[in-house]
């Protein structure tokens, strides 16, 4: 079972999505991947919620007192 994670930073673009699609692709049933964004941007998360469903993950969001914000998902077994 693969565990990856990315680090999207800020100011989520095109090339995050592109970038977090092109990391989906490797992932098989029952992977995780940990996306990581900055706090500040957490409102910009709909992107990548969007993009994970869209590819058949399901996702919980993770916050903290630091100025991180991520993501655990996990391709939906079906």
């Amino acid at each position: 079972m693969a565990n990856i994670s990315i680090n999207l930073g800020a100011n989520i673009d095109q090339k995050d999505i592109d970038n977090l699609r092109n990391s989906l692709k490797s992932l098989g049933a029952g992977d995780k991947i940990t996306i990581r964004i900055e706090a500040a941007d957490a409102h910009e998360a709909g992107k990548l919620t969007d993009e994970l469903v869209r590819q058949g993950f399901d996702y919980q969001p993770h916050g903290g007192h630091t100025s991180e914000f991520y993501f655990t998902a996990q391709r939906r077994v079906e």
